[in-house]
């Protein structure tokens, strides 16, 4: 599932590439779940002006003309495409991009002159909805919990929010209305590099214990969102990089040896 590093490299490309761009044209799959009781989407978006771009956690959104907002959030396979560029390299959703235009999978299509955009969905569970006003004051952005990247609490307060908590610390990390844009592979690097078990309740854990925490998990969102989403580019000593371990005959283990264990949340 595509999570925060890849939702804000979506976010970064489509706001250097559209930002002060008209909206020529606009073509939406017929698809009431993935567009979520968004009506007559084409016409209110056409021939807008594209004028910034937002994101908290898994969601993101593109600001046109006259307070007009589009929300995006990725579901289980959307992506982002832009015609001639290179899709996102976080174990990448294979989308027959070919040399046929719109890729397969499309569901929205954007045209902006010259330049084409469009979102692919394979699975149908991403979600694309309108919204009239400023997107930070909408309940899609407003029920979500602080942003790692954006917003991280202090110290204190994150120690405050994990210990009245009683609930496996990992399952707590998932919760979007805690921690916006935190999937399975964060929490699990944040975890191990805190060196704290997913299954630890969260009301247990010491202030040294959530210090450690909070600091991963800026460390690990942020470090991820400078490299782009480009996997290739974390850090070798990273566990993301060793515990894909479903479908290969060997179980998955760090370099050193160590077995990894996958545990449920």
């Amino acid at each position: 599932m595509p999570e925060l590093p890849d939702v804000e490299q979506a976010r970064k490309l489509l706001h250097e590439r559209c930002v002060g761009r008209k909206l020529t044209q606009v073509r939406a799959a017929s698809d009431s779940i993935v567009f979520a009781g968004a009506t007559d989407l084409e016409s209110r978006l056409r021939g807008r002006k594209m004028v910034g771009s937002g994101r908290r956690g898994k969601q993101f959104w593109l600001e046109f003309s006259k307070q007009l907002v589009l929300f995006v959030h990725f579901g289980m396979t959307g992506q982002v495409h832009v015609k001639g560029e290179s899709a996102s390299h976080y174990r990448k959703i294979e989308v027959d991009v070919g040399a046929d235009w719109p890729p397969q999978y499309t569901k929205l299509e954007l045209q902006f002159g010259q330049l084409q955009v469009a979102f692919t969905d394979p699975r149908r569970l991403g979600r694309i909805r309108l919204y009239e006003g400023v997107a930070s004051e909408s309940p899609i952005v407003s029920k979500l919990g602080f942003d790692p990247v954006i917003d991280p609490p202090s110290p204190q307060a994150f120690a405050e929010m994990v210990m009245r908590r009683k609930m496996p610390v990992k399952a707590l990390l998932l919760k979007q209305e805690f921690s916006a844009g935190v999937g399975n592979w964060i929490a699990d690097e944040v975890l191990f590099r805190s060196s704290i078990h997913p299954a630890q309740l969260a009301s247990t854990l010491t202030q040294v214990q959530t210090n450690e925490l909070l600091r991963q998990l800026k460390d690990v969102c942020g470090t991820a969102v400078a490299a782009n989403a480009d996997s290739r580019l974390f850090p070798k000593e990273w566990l993301f990089h060793y515990r894909w371990a479903k479908g290969r005959k060997q179980p998955a283990q760090m370099p050193d040896g160590r077995a990894i264990d996958s545990a449920a949340p």
